[in-house]
């Protein structure tokens, strides 16, 4: 990437420069406070090349520094108890596959890492016993989906990645919890083969929390329920069972309580919800009232409870503390910025709690390591750690604020408000960029947009955006959030019209020039507005939906649309065909450009080719790209530049705007 000479003014963000972005996530603290460390994710490689990340970790008032190569993807840091050590996860032997390495972090410097071998499949996540003689290990076998959160491809076995065809069979595949023994590298594992394991929560003694599933598959985890597991004798007993989706099981320093999060959510990792403490003594329940939807919780040794959430547009973190009239919250932190990514907030404490750190980010403010720092009297700020994106800091030539409208039905909805710099003195045209999910929520990130930054690019060149949270998302509670359930494309659409027509009312917006472009969830709602609205002159459905019917028969995620469609998909009378953007083609007359990528489990490739056929057959212009290799969005920097232009192109062309430059 190309600096500017010393004391020249920076240029606006280019598609480049988003493309050299280096991301942030796993932020971890050692008990005393005194270790921070994250992974850091390399820019976007070139076209054939693996992803890189390393570990960082800062000492003491030290500036962070990576502490393993790179070599491969690092992932996972956690923190010895002692701070003598770190294990993480790397995939340098086998690109896609990652095994468990542990490091001594010495003072010198020397941290050459040893592999424990014997641990069958890919590593998920490590937690330390508390005397460090072992670790438990989560693992999904060979051949299992990734996830959406990365990138929704499958864990190819070697042995597959060459032969001539492949063999598919149910129920084979698995996620698994092991104990490693220290140091000898023994390996047991201590879950049962009849359960898959979705995630774990340990205080590093008694009992383990999981969520677990009969059903192996991605859709398993919707039904899932929360367990306990002996590691000694290797059983599990089931302690709860939700009515919806359960994240971050947190086990009491005295191993009595499980602390976890429950709500609605349409993406597995990625829920937002409310707070439930499960006495495992007498079965009895507590939910604590809270204001933000929470995503993640952890226990501190004198027994708080570290939270963080979402609240609208906004991140938050604190604290709950146990008193004599029951829980009390403590809000340390609330703000127009980001804990965490896109969607993925992440944030954790100390130990004892005095140190909180995560990878913070916000409007103009580019990913970085950051602590919360506070001084008696004065307002608590997050000091950075890291200076990975300094060069990015201030480019963005856009306003942000927080724009509030009413809905068709009187419901007040929030978003996000991008504009150019210098303002506007007619009305601007708009680009509305619906979230995926949609159980999500949009808040202030540096590379705001759909894809990699394009509402920061579209403002720049002259466009209102607005990034809505519609009925549905997070951050307002559980009646807000499953607004949309058995609806989606219903007031969740209308939501958004709404939103355009006030921008229009404002004289901020030309309602004749307005496009829609979204990502997953918000790819589908950016083909059923081109087919079923009229305020939308030109559309881009990313990585989308546009057929539920056949989306249940080839998606990993089939338990998903069951829920959200709350209908069957043997049901020719239910909803499956009515909210299909597919099955009202015929009508459709917005231009439409379809971007997806060939590898995505979640949204298959399908989906868009469905789409863009009918979409020719009726002569509606449309075209469709497709991305080599790609999952769940584009990550490789040749599709990443890509995606950019075209989206950049297909409004400039069809909202009647210029692009610096010119156009693709």
């Amino acid at each position: 990437m190309a600096h500017p000479e010393p004391g020249a003014p920076a240029g606006p963000l280019t598609p480049a420069d988003l493309a050299a972005l280096r991301s942030l996530s796993d932020p971890q603290v050692s008990p005393d406070g005194r270790l921070r460390a994250c992974v850091v994710q390399e820019p976007a490689p070139e076209h054939g090349e693996p992803e890189r990340s390393a570990i960082w970790l800062a000492r003491g008032d030290e500036p962070a520094a990576p502490v393993t190569s790179g070599a491969g993807a690092d992932q996972t840091p956690r923190i010895s108890p002692s701070g003598r050590f770190l294990a993480f996860t790397s995939d340098r032997e086998q690109p896609g596959l990652w095994r468990l390495y542990i490091a001594p972090l010495d003072a010198d410097g020397t941290n050459e890492p040893w592999k424990i071998d014997g641990v069958p499949g890919v590593v998920e996540d490590i937690v330390w016993a508390a005397d460090e003689s072992g670790l438990v290990v989560l693992t999904a076998d060979e051949g299992s989906d990734s996830g959406n959160i990365r990138g929704a491809t499958r864990f190819v076995p070697p042995e597959e990645a060459g032969a001539s065809f492949l063999v598919r069979r149910p129920a084979t595949v698995r996620r698994r919890v092991h104990w490693v023994r220290l140091p000898s590298g023994t390996v047991r594992q201590v879950s049962q083969d009849d359960r898959t394991v979705w995630e774990i929560g340990w205080a590093g003694q008694g009992p383990l929390a999981a969520v677990v599933s009969a059903d192996p598959t991605e859709s398993g985890w919707y039904d899932a329920e929360l367990a306990t597991i002996d590691l000694a004798d290797a059983t599990t007993k089931i302690v709860y069972t939700p009515s919806w989706q359960l994240q971050s099981p947190a086990v009491s320093p005295d191993g009595r309580s499980i602390a976890f999060l429950e709500a609605p959510q349409s993406d597995r990792a990625l829920l937002a919800g409310s707070l439930t403490i499960l006495d495992l003594d007498t079965g009895s329940v507590t939910r604590p009232e809270h204001e933000a939807d929470l995503t993640r919780v952890r226990w501190t040794a004198d027994g708080r409870l570290f939270w963080l959430g979402v609240a609208s547009v906004e991140t938050a973190c604190g604290f709950f503390r146990p008193g004599e009239t029951g829980w009390q919250l403590d809000q340390r932190w609330r703000g127009l910025g980001t804990l965490g990514r896109t969607y993925l907030t992440a944030a954790t404490c100390s130990l004892d709690g005095t140190t909180i750190v995560a990878g913070f980010q916000a409007h103009n403010e580019p990913p970085e390591l950051r602590q919360l720092d506070q001084r008696p009297g004065e307002a608590p700020h997050w000091r950075a750690l890291t200076s990975l994106n300094t060069a990015l800091a201030g480019r963005a030539r856009v306003r942000e604020s927080v724009h509030k409208w009413k809905s068709f039905d009187g419901i007040e909805i929030e978003g996000i408000l991008l504009l150019p710099e210098n303002g506007y003195e007619t009305p601007l045209p708009l680009v509305v960029v619906p979230h995926g999910g949609p159980t999500n929520a949009t808040t202030s990130v540096f590379a705001a947009g759909a894809h990699r930054g394009d509402g920061i690019l579209l403002a720049q060149a002259g466009c209102a955006v607005l990034l809505p949270n519609p009925r549905g998302s997070t951050g307002r509670g559980r009646e807000f959030m499953a607004a949309n359930l058995g609806d989606m494309g219903g007031g969740d659409l209308r939501d958004l019209e709404a939103g355009v027509d006030s921008l229009a009312a404002a004289g901020i917006a030309d309602p004749a020039r307005t496009g829609i472009v979204g990502i997953s969830y918000g790819g589908f709602m950016s083909a059923w507005a081109a087919a079923c609205s009229d305020r939308f002159a030109a559309s881009i459905p990313i990585s989308g939906i546009s057929d539920w019917l056949s989306f249940h028969h080839t998606s990993n995620l089939g338990r998903f649309d069951e829920i959200y469609l709350d209908g069957s998909p043997y049901d020719p009378a239910g909803p499956y065909l009515d909210r299909s953007p597919v099955f009202h083609a015929a009508k459709c007359r917005t231009p439409t450009l379809l971007l997806h990528g060939d590898a995505d489990l979640a949204c298959p490739v399908t989906q868009a080719q469905e789409f863009y056929q009918a979409l020719a057959a009726v002569g509606c212009e449309t075209e469709f790209v497709i991305y080599k290799g790609a999952g769940h969005g584009m990550t490789e920097r040749e599709h990443v530049l890509d995606v950019s232009e075209r989206i950049l192109g297909w409004f400039s062309r069809h909202l009647g705007f210029p692009v610096p430059g010119g156009t693709p």
